[in-house]
């Protein structure tokens, strides 16, 4: 099958982060809710990858149907939260990009991988994007205010179901 990469926004930081707050809020997100589940309400579908070891390159990826069907793609040798953090990455892809995809190429299936060339702006650009709206998604910027100057990071990591490293982003993004 012949896929379509997605094609980067080129919209600012905050404004991809704006988007996936009305996003979470439209669609009823709970912070810290199970993302499989999640995503099974969706309509989507998660599969994992077996065959991976540690320290290979992982297949964290998702292909997107013509028709709107999606599969994400986990490799089994990620934690938890890690993997909440890629599925909601993902989810970026589905929501920012495909729209565009879909737009300039009816009927084609997109195919986004964070193995990405390093020399392929385009591609490191849409990858950001999905980072940004995977961060706001999961941990919006009022509740993450908020909760942050009440708990310390092992807390807030719980509570919002992603990784201390991802707390510490997403804290200095916000000047926190």
């Amino acid at each position: 099958m012949d896929y379509v990469k997605p094609s980067p926004l080129g919209a600012s930081k905050k404004a991809v982060s704006s988007f996936a707050e009305v996003v979470a809020r439209h669609l009823k997100y709970q912070i810290g809710e199970d993302m499989r589940l999640f995503v099974a309400r969706l309509g989507g579908r998660i599969s994992y990858n077996e065959s991976v070891r540690p320290g290979a390159e992982e297949p964290e990826s998702i292909i997107v149907q013509s028709s709107g069907e999606f599969q994400i793609f986990l490799p089994t040798v990620t934690t938890l939260e890690r993997d909440r953090f890629t599925i909601a990455h993902e989810l970026g892809h589905l929501f920012l990009h495909f729209p565009k995809v879909k737009h300039e190429n009816p009927g084609r299936p997109m195919a986004a991988t964070r193995r990405v060339d390093k020399d392929d702006a385009e591609q490191q650009r849409a990858e950001w994007e999905a980072n940004w709206f995977a961060a706001a998604f999961l941990m919006p910027e009022e509740p993450f205010k908020q909760a942050y100057q009440q708990k310390n990071i092992s807390d807030l990591a719980s509570h919002f179901g992603v990784s201390q490293s991802a707390i510490k982003v997403r804290a200095s993004t916000l000047g926190l």
